[in-house]
């Protein structure tokens, strides 16, 4: 009896260490993060023109013939062949990325909307020849000369957007970015029209393009 009861105290002291068991480390607070917010400026990309005025008129108009009483006064184009100019200077202001500018013309569109007057052109290769004398607009065809400091396009602007070769000098039609240019328009008007309206309506566009340079 006095034997068994010598290794009590161990067995008790083991007990209480097995029912303890591993104490659990604290747990840790979540870190707080920091940032920075950074801007960015990028150069522009948009190609884009102004025109000013937007609209004007033809006047101070010259030619046609008087014996048949078609001849031009100063506010109307007469036939054959009258010759107008626009009423007001035209400019061209690149207001977006260093481009190529092209010029157009439209057809000339008379008031009832019947039968227009077509774009011609003269010179070694026109795009589309005026049949009149001495290579002037024929039937149903007009021509349209701009000019600059830079020069004339005595050839007349066409139907399809080309460079405009008088924006800048030695022929060339490129414009960096806020480059503004003067330009003036001269109408010769067909040998006769087949529409009898005496409003027309001619219109001229600059167009920016990829160019050279770029």
């Amino acid at each position: 009896m006095r034997r068994s009861f010598r290794f009590a105290p161990a067995l008790l002291l083991l007990a209480g260490v097995t029912g303890c068991g591993v104490v659990a480390a604290p747990q840790q607070a979540v870190g707080r993060s920091g940032s920075i917010s950074v801007s960015l400026t990028t150069v522009p990309t948009i190609r884009s023109v102004t025109i000013s005025p937007s609209h004007a008129a033809f006047v101070n108009c010259k030619g046609g013939d008087g014996g048949v009483s078609t001849r031009s006064q100063r506010y109307k184009m007469g036939f054959p062949n009258g010759t107008c100019v626009v009423n007001s200077a035209i400019e061209i202001t690149n207001t977006g990325i260093g481009s190529d500018i092209d010029v157009s013309g439209s057809a000339a569109q008379p008031a009832d909307g019947l039968t227009g007057w077509n774009l011609c052109n003269s010179g070694a290769n026109p795009a589309v020849a005026c049949t009149g004398h001495k290579h002037r607009p024929g039937p149903n065809q007009y021509k349209v000369i701009d000019s600059a400091t830079f020069g004339s396009e005595h050839g007349g602007i066409t139907a399809t957007p080309r460079c405009d070769r008088i924006i800048g000098p030695e022929g060339s039609c490129w414009a960096r970015q806020g480059y503004v240019v003067t330009e003036y328009l001269t109408l010769i008007g067909p040998q006769w029209s087949s529409d009898t309206s005496t409003s027309w309506t001619v219109t001229v566009t600059w167009t920016p393009v990829p160019g050279q340079q770029n």
